[in-house]
Parts: structure tokens; C-alpha cells; sequence
């Protein structure tokens, strides 16, 4: 009975103990000036955190992107922080929540946004009309009673939402808003273009100026939907995240070890043992369902029988050994459900023999950390 009000009070001191450890994410403060976090730290691995970065009063938005890779290839994590109206902060708090792999570079680049001004507004509105307007004359050219398509129509409408895209890549709209596309309207519009065989050359308007108006309507509406335009970038290289030291998983618990009979007249023992896990996945990078499963080898700390006549134990270190496949149901409790190897001792008769038992248990698994760092 003793035994078992200490292992419930060390299992409620360790569950409460981790709790407390991971109750709170980790702060960073990033320095543009030295292109480095907290005077050259190395980031946070395998758990989310805080960067807090300086900005002048006049940045309305500043966008963060971790990347592997180049940031035009890839982009692994964004993230996006708004000044409020009115407010006159000078630090801008993106939280990171693209857990990073330990002892690995990453490419973390900010981009400082301000407001466009109606002046910028009206300069790219014409540039792109400028430019889809080239676009469309030197791609359809009248031939006699038809127009002459050197693409097709959904080449051509996939190339005008290319021209908008590469033209507004320096300029973003309010982060929600998706990225601006020239509507169906001058898809169909193409598509009947194309089809055009009797050109009305008598027409105060023919049917590729109709569509150039379209287009020039449609690149006023768009470029209202852009707010901001970038001012800075501060682009951090091949930054290293930290290391992790080695760690012991170690499960403490209390299991029981079927014996013989069936429901009716059940036998069993029951003891506290302890294990060492190994995990077949990282919770963090496999997913819930490896990251929760572990294998574990231990051993029961007190024999399951031991009178007179009859000695039930184990082989090599006189205790009952287990070998179990166990899951995580909360952070720290497992279910166990293996096999135990025990040796039976008939001290009467002098014999002995080995027994293997299913048993079943419930434990906690706590780190035992091999290095100095964590």
C-alpha cells in the first residue's frame, strides 16, 4: 500500500513539474543592425517561440518568412504583424509556430511594409496597363476578317495574371485578402476574341480595344486591393538553430502480470517497475500516432512471490524482467501492454522454470538529460 501512495505522489510531482516547463514560449529579440538573434544565440528547436522585432513608427506591417531553401523556391512559415490604428509601438511581435529541426540551418527574412500612396497607386496602374496592354497587341493581331492568336486564350489569361503578379510582387494586400486575379470576364472575353471571323472595320470600337478596356477597369479595381508596399528588407542567412542534447526516457508506473484462471477466478501480480523507452517517432516531425508509440525494457522492483516453498522472481538480476509496446493517451501517461519474462522457483523439489506473462501497467515518462544544456 505504501508503495503505491509513492509512486502516485511522484507521478502527480513529475506530471506537474513538466507541465510547468513547457507552460510558457521562449522570447527572441532580433538585432537588423548585426543580423542575429538574442547576440548571436541559436534558435529555438523543436518548439514554438516569440521573435520581437524593431520597427520605425512609419512601418504599417512587417511580414516574417523561415525558409531551407531560397525564399522564391520555398517557404516553410509566414507570419504577420499589423500595427493598429493609432498605435505608436516600436516592436513588432511575430510569434513562430513551424517548429525548427536542432542543428539545422534556416533562412529567416523580414519584410518592412508601409502604406501606398496615391501618387504609387496611380504610377501602377499605369504600368500595368502599359504592360498587359503590349502584351495582348503583340500576342492578337488582326488578319483580314479574324484575329490572329500567337497563344491560347487560357495562355494568355494564365500570362495577364502573370503580369500582375511579377508587377505587385513588391506591394501586398491586407493579410486575408487573396492575391488579386483578373476576372473570368476577360477569360470568356479571349475566348470569344478567338472565335471572331467577320471584324466590322466600320465599328467605332473593335473587339480587342472592347477587351483592352476591360483589362484597364479591372487593373484600376485591382490595384485598390494592395495597401502596402515594402520599404526594408532584412534577410538573415543560414542561421543555426540549437542543438539538442541526449536525453534518457525513463517510464516509472505500476503494472499487473496475469498469472492463470479467467475472469472468474483471476490470478495476478501486481508491482511498480520501472523502464527505459525508446520512441519510434518524434512527436514534433512524425505526427501524433508514431510520436506517441515507444517500445520499453525494464524491470518490476519487487519480486510477485517470495515464501518458504515457492519463489517467483526473475532470471539474471532476480527480478521479473518486461518488454512492452506502450502509447501516450496525456503528455506524460502512457498505457503499457508487453510481455514479462519471470523465473518460478519450487523450493521444495529444488526445480525452477521460466514463465512468459502478458501484463499491462500505466506509467509516466520523464527525461533524464545526458548533457549540460538543457
Amino acid at each position: 500500500m505504501k508503495k503505491k501512495i509513492l509512486l502516485t505522489a511522484l507521478i502527480l510531482f513529475l506530471i506537474g513539474f513538466q507541465n510547468a516547463s513547457f507552460a510558457q514560449m521562449q522570447t527572441i529579440q532580433m538585432d537588423p543592425l548585426y543580423m542575429h538573434f538574442d547576440n548571436g544565440r541559436a534558435l529555438p528547436a523543436e518548439e514554438s517561440f516569440i521573435i520581437h522585432a524593431p520597427v520605425q513608427e512609419h512601418i504599417q506591417m512587417v511580414m516574417m518568412q523561415i525558409s531551407n531553401r531560397e525564399f522564391e523556391r520555398r517557404v516553410l512559415y509566414e507570419n504577420v504583424w499589423m500595427r493598429k490604428n493609432g498605435e505608436d509601438i516600436t516592436t513588432a511581435i511575430l510569434p513562430n509556430y513551424f517548429v525548427l529541426r536542432p542543428g539545422s540551418d534556416y533562412n529567416i527574412r523580414f519584410l518592412y511594409y508601409v502604406r501606398i500612396s496615391e501618387t504609387e497607386r496611380r504610377q501602377i496602374e499605369d504600368m500595368l496597363e502599359t504592360t498587359a496592354g503590349t502584351f495582348l497587341q503583340s500576342n492578337i493581331q488582326q488578319r483580314g476578317n479574324r484575329y490572329d492568336f500567337q497563344n491560347s486564350p487560357a495562355q494568355i489569361y494564365s500570362s495577364l495574371n502573370t503580369i500582375l503578379s511579377e508587377g505587385m510582387k513588391n506591394f501586398k494586400t491586407r493579410p486575408g485578402v487573396a492575391e488579386p486575379r483578373f476576372s473570368g470576364i476577360v477569360e470568356n472575353m479571349l475566348r470569344t476574341l478567338s472565335r471572331v471571323r467577320n471584324v466590322d472595320e466600320e465599328a467605332t470600337e473593335t473587339n480587342l480595344e472592347v477587351l483592352l478596356r476591360q483589362i484597364s477597369n479591372e487593373i484600376t479595381m485591382l490595384s485598390n486591393s494592395y495597401e502596402f508596399v515594402i520599404e526594408d528588407v532584412v534577410t538573415i542567412m543560414n542561421y543555426p538553430t540549437e542543438r539538442k542534447t541526449s536525453a534518457l526516457a525513463v517510464n516509472v508506473g505500476y503494472g499487473g502480470v496475469y498469472n492463470s484462471g479467467n475472469f472468474s477466478d483471476l490470478s495476478y501480480y501486481s508491482a511498480p517497475f520501472v523502464g527505459i523507452d525508446l520512441p519510434l517517432g518524434n512527436r514534433v516531425f512524425a505526427g501524433n500516432f508514431w510520436g506517441n508509440t515507444s517500445i520499453s525494457a525494464g524491470v518490476f522492483l519487487s519480486k510477485f512471490e517470495n515464501t518458504s516453498s515457492r519463489v517467483v522472481s526473475g532470471p539474471i538480476i532476480d527480478l521479473p524482467i518486461f518488454a512492452s509496446l506502450n502509447y501516450r493517451t496525456f503528455r506524460f501517461l502512457k498505457l503499457q501492454a508487453g510481455a514479462t519474462l519471470m523465473e518460478e522457483k519450487d523450493l521444495v523439489n529444488d526445480t525452477s522454470s521460466l514463465l512468459v506473462r502478458p501484463f499491462v501497467g500505466l506509467s509516466i515518462e520523464f527525461n533524464i538529460w545526458l548533457g549540460g544544456n538543457r
